[in-house]
């Protein structure tokens, strides 16, 4: 990315929330024709009116600007870019539901909310959370469906989305099955794979592939894009992982559903495969008495701090962007791109935190 396009990232980005906002009130306006339940809509309208960093509409936007040379960004590219944030919310929901988280974004889950504001219990809350997130799906769609669109550029973009959602879909089933099979049968390439279709693939690639496409890119340098943004998905759920097993002592008995439900992470495989035999025990016991008992999320918390996995693990996603950033120079792109795509990969460097972790 030149200096130029760097430097308008910011107007861009305020361009995308002027252009969310506007596209956010008339789904309210439409859903309010519909259905005159108000406290339905405010609580669809909800999920989607969050700050939050918007990295992926961020890195939708740096792509266009680098592919496009600094041209302000299209309503095609608002539109992806947009599209792409609502349908991270739908799978944030779904993800809550499943598992059973009460918070995200530094507030209450959608379920949550919805057992407080309709009294609704437990089950019929996820249930009812579980609609509103097919409705937000449903936006996603209707943000590249809009008659104002450029045909040509928009049937490409829901292709493209389309193939994400069920590589997004088939990541998180496969997550699963893994729930209940034991963690010494979970292989770390099978944890890559998922890490693969669930994180990287929506989080990273289509956001830099539906910019760059929108900026008029064709094959085969698309695709190349997908060598550029493995390594760095990886990393960037490692960093997921080690937020929530780094956490202080009380909010990882209260936030480390991971632990809890079962997910079989990269970070707890490197944890097990770094221990002895008889901590292995140890750890595989644990892990069946972590959703009801809180002295094994105790000794699961001590657990992990003793041991040197979590400062290992930091090093590799530091080795994951570099990976990317090794690979650019030999990109099949011109010298201003390949600039760009660096600094692409410093600044989803910077912005890989965990959205709730403290700075």
């Amino acid at each position: 990315m030149s200096s130029s396009a760097l430097e308008s990232l910011p107007s861009a980005l305020s361009a995308y929330r002027e252009f969310a906002a506007s596209e956010d009130s008339a789904l309210r306006d439409r859903l309010a024709s519909r259905i005159s339940d108000s406290c339905l809509i405010d609580l669809i309208a909800g999920e989607i009116s969050h700050p939050g960093k918007h990295l992926r509409p961020a890195l939708t936007l740096a792509s266009f600007l680098v592919f496009s040379g600094g041209k302000a960004p299209s309503r095609e590219c608002l539109a992806a870019a947009h599209a792409l944030e609502i349908f991270h919310t739908f799978v944030l929901i779904h993800d809550d539901v499943i598992d059973g988280s009460e918070q995200r974004r530094n507030r209450p889950t959608l379920q949550k909310r919805i057992e407080a504001v309709l009294g609704m219990n437990e089950k019929a809350a996820g249930h009812l959370a579980i609609v509103l997130g097919d409705i937000l799906f449903g936006y996603a769609i209707d943000l590249l469906s809009a008659p104002e669109m450029n045909r040509e550029w928009v049937a490409p973009l829901q292709q493209y989305l389309a193939t994400v959602t069920e590589d997004t879909g088939l990541g998180e089933a496969q997550e699963l099955t893994f729930l209940d099979r034991p963690l010494a049968e979970v292989t770390l390439q099978q944890i890559e794979e998922v890490y693969y279709l669930k994180t990287t693939r929506y989080t990273i690639e289509a956001p830099l592939w539906l910019g760059a496409r929108a900026a008029g890119m064709q094959a085969p340098e698309l695709e190349a894009l997908s060598d550029f943004a493995r390594p760095i998905g990886l990393g960037f759920q490692m960093e997921n992982d080690l937020h929530e097993a780094s956490l202080p002592l009380e909010e990882f008995k209260r936030l480390a559903y991971d632990f809890q439900t079962g997910v079989k992470t990269y970070f707890l495989r490197r944890f097990y495969e770094d221990l002895g035999k008889d901590s292995r025990q140890k750890l595989t016991a644990l892990l069946s008495r972590c959703r009801e008992e809180t002295s094994a999320m105790n000794d699961l918390h001590e657990m992990i701090q003793s041991t040197e996995t979590l400062g290992d693990l930091k090093k590799e996603v530091e080795k994951c962007f570099s990976h990317a950033r090794d690979w650019v120079p030999q990109a099949p792109y011109s010298e201003e791109h390949r600039v760009g795509l660096e600094q692409i990969a410093q600044f989803i460097s910077t912005q890989r935190k965990h959205s709730e972790a403290r700075n």
